[in-house]
């Protein structure tokens, strides 16, 4: 599933378009990855530092199933005090708390009970940097204003 690049005449990188990956191999990924993928519904009580009070909602995903992680944003964390839920694809909703707050980097991650999802069966999306590229073909799983994946 790599897309080679190649240096051509000049120095100029150009990408070959070589893509091996069918629809059958997006579909098995998403059956993968969607479980573990929530919606997050967040409550601000006050305004806070660069943000203000009010509800919203965003997306997240489980990066560490054992001890209960969630990955989002960081506007989504928020700086300040918040109130907020997960949901998963099959409507499971449990309490979420903000573990932490990157100060320059637009990310954050939740805590929860991984006790708490009762029904669901989904493995987490382990971090990998390294396999991170330009170039990638990716594909991006999330919700819209609140709708579900």
């Amino acid at each position: 599933m790599e897309s080679p690049v190649k240096e051509e005449v000049g120095g100029e990188l150009a990408m070959e378009i070589e893509s091996s990956v069918t629809a059958e191999d997006w579909r098995r990924a998403l059956s993968r990855v969607v479980p573990a993928v929530a919606v997050l519904r967040t409550t601000a009580p006050r305004a806070f530092d660069t943000e203000v009070a009010g509800a919203s909602y965003a997306t997240g995903f489980v990066v560490d199933k054992a001890r209960g992680i969630i990955l989002t944003n960081r506007h989504v964390v928020k700086p300040g005090p918040v109130v907020s839920e997960a949901m998963f694809v099959n409507r499971e909703e449990i309490p979420v708390y903000p573990l932490y707050r990157d100060p320059v980097h637009d990310f954050g991650f939740f805590r929860y009970d991984p006790g708490a999802i009762k029904f669901l069966k989904y493995e987490e999306i382990p971090l990998d940097p390294e396999a991170a590229s330009v170039g990638l073909e990716i594909r991006v799983v999330g919700n819209d204003s609140g709708e579900k994946v």
